[in-house]
């Protein structure tokens, strides 16, 4: 299974309300770019079967511009597990393994959620150093990047190989 992982679009500044944050749009620029970056993938010739995301705007808006880029007969599926501050890894992980029978899977989510689930999916040492201290995250995935895991094991916990990470800025050039 390849699971592609993109954060959403650019959504203005974070606002110091977090109630209000939780219901900020793409701006104008986000969706303009949302669209670019959909004709590139398709150019690249990705598919997806299913497309996630996070119920809050930003991404719902981002995964819908995806979906009627690419005509998907099925509906973007809202995933409450993708809700920054939720942390339902663990819900998350069991929901996608229990549609493997999907081999493309689009997330789009949030961050620091979404940098966090690509280190614990590629990690061979669950995010612990030698010495059983927890490690920084160092992957952090830009407005609009996009990763590629292709998933190894869903069994005893899911684990892939990093395939690519890309910038919204290499995305765009690419159409």
């Amino acid at each position: 299974m390849d699971l592609f992982i993109l954060r959403h679009g650019y959504a203005g500044d974070k606002l110091p309300d977090p109630t209000q944050d939780l219901k900020r749009s793409l701006t104008a620029d986000g969706k303009t770019e949302v669209k670019k970056i959909a004709k590139s993938l398709k150019k690249l010739d990705i598919k997806f079967d299913i497309i996630l995301s996070s119920p809050l705007p930003r991404a719902l808006q981002t995964a819908t511009i995806i979906h009627d880029e690419y005509k998907l007969e099925n509906k973007v599926e809202l995933c409450d597990e993708l809700i920054p501050k939720q942390n339902n890894k663990l819900l998350l992980y069991s929901k996608l393994t229990a549609i493997k029978d999907y081999f493309s899977i689009l997330i789009v989510g949030h961050e620091p959620y979404l940098s966090n689930m690509i280190s614990d999916i590629i990690s061979k040492n669950n995010g612990k150093n030698s010495n059983n201290l927890n490690i920084n995250n160092r992957i952090v995935l830009k407005k609009s990047g996009l990763s590629k895991i292709r998933i190894t094991s869903t069994v005893p916990k899911l684990k892939g190989e990093l395939r690519w990470l890309l910038t919204s800025r290499v995305l765009k050039k690419l159409i």
